[in-house]
């Protein structure tokens, strides 16, 4: 369940970080589609005001030269109608490049109507002919400047001017509502960021939940852990300890000295209270385990920096010495096991002293093939021991 938990956890986030990416995503391709439109709009404008100006100022230049003409300001006036041809072609050059524009209808009319104007312009003084140019009919030529040409050249003027400040006004619309799009867009970008943020918290809330359970559930787990181990311990501890004295046991001295069978060298002894039995028939097993218990107390304070002391079978002791200790002096200690074994002790009010027997062993590389047949050749000895009338220690012979 705890992983489960934290999975869901890093799934949240996942889900936070890919929601964050995606409104970059989306508020970068609306930003920018908002510029470019902005800019292709400007672009357009600035195109459109600069053909309806490049029209303009032609459209001026040929009233010029045509009045220019009508006083005889010029020399050659073929030449003047042939740059009149070349500021034509600029005029038609400019009006396929504002008509190229994708701009409104309602510009569009405007414009419409002033081409027809510089249309009708060009056709009314292209009617003057250069024959008339030829003959110097003065006359004639001013009479239609003023008359004809000229209004037509102001009206076409102000159609075109008027054409720009619809371009213009056009286009402040069309920016007012990118701009307008533009906060909208915000708003919804501010709103998604909110609730984007709120996600990451309540997420980020419960991965810290998640993350409190997951750790109190590891707390349990290494309490009960611990607490196994403790209980394997204690388990394994009572299979190799005596119960009674808290002495090692038969099983923990076969896992001690076994592998020191082959080629190890050391003095080994056992004892055993002679007689034991008549405690028990006299004051029952619980006065027996009583005064097991006292001399078992008693062994380890006096002979435990000495040797490896083990509880074996009910009243039999089994001492293995030290690696220090010789042969001469394991002797010795053995009497003094003897001693402290035999002397009297105070059980539930009552001082009880039994005599004990004892054999010593100084064991050589390779005389017994494994613990039991080690431990059958001291308790010959001891039985032997006990045989002869007890309170004896018997030596092993090594074979």
């Amino acid at each position: 369940m705890a992983k489960n938990k934290k999975k869901g956890a890093s799934s949240g986030y996942v889900f936070a970080a890919i929601l964050v990416a995606i409104i970059y995503v989306l508020d970068t391709i609306l930003v920018w589609n908002i510029y470019s439109n902005n800019m292709d709009l400007n672009n357009m404008t600035s195109t459109a005001n600069r053909a309806i100006n490049s029209i303009n100022g032609e459209l001026q230049k040929v009233s010029t030269n045509s009045v220019g003409l009508a006083a005889n300001l010029y020399d050659n006036p073929l030449e003047i109608v042939a740059d009149t041809e070349r500021i034509y072609a600029n005029i038609e050059a400019n009006e396929k490049l504002f008509e190229s524009l994708d701009l409104p209808e309602s510009v569009m009319t405007r414009y419409n109507y002033a081409k027809s104007m510089i249309a009708t312009f060009r056709t009314r003084l292209e009617s003057l002919g250069t024959n008339q140019l030829e003959s110097g009919d003065e006359a004639t030529m001013t009479e239609t400047l003023k008359q004809d040409l000229y209004p037509l050249q102001i009206t076409a003027a102000q159609m075109l001017t008027a054409t720009i400040s619809i371009v213009n006004a056009e286009t402040q619309k069309l920016l007012r509502r990118n701009a307008m799009r533009a906060y909208i867009l915000m708003g919804l970008m501010a709103l998604i960021a909110i609730l984007s943020e709120l996600a990451i918290w309540l997420f980020a809330r419960r991965a810290k939940k998640a993350r409190a359970e997951l750790e109190e559930r590891e707390l349990r787990l290494a309490e009960v852990d611990a607490k196994l181990k403790n209980t394997r311990q204690k388990a394994s501890d009572l299979a190799v300890t005596n119960v009674l004295t808290g002495m090692k046991n038969r099983y923990a001295l076969d896992n001690d000295i076994s592998e020191r069978l082959e080629s190890g060298r050391f003095q080994i002894a056992v004892f055993d209270m002679d007689n034991f039995r008549s405690i028990n028939d006299t004051y029952g097993y619980d006065f027996g385990d009583e005064y097991l218990a006292a001399v078992a107390e008693k062994l380890k304070e006096e002979f435990g920096d000495v040797a490896e002391i083990y509880n074996i079978t009910g009243n039999e002791f089994c001492f293995v010495f030290n690696k220090n200790i010789s042969e001469s002096q394991a002797s010795g200690i053995a009497q003094n096991i003897q001693r402290v074994m035999s002397s009297p002790y105070e059980v539930l009010n009552l001082n009880v002293q039994l005599p004990c027997s004892g054999a010593v062993y100084h064991y050589l590389p390779g005389d017994c093939l494994n613990v039991n047949s080690l431990l059958v050749k001291l308790d010959t000895a001891m039985r032997n021991a006990k045989m002869n009338g007890g309170n004896m220690i018997n030596n092993v012979m090594n074979m």
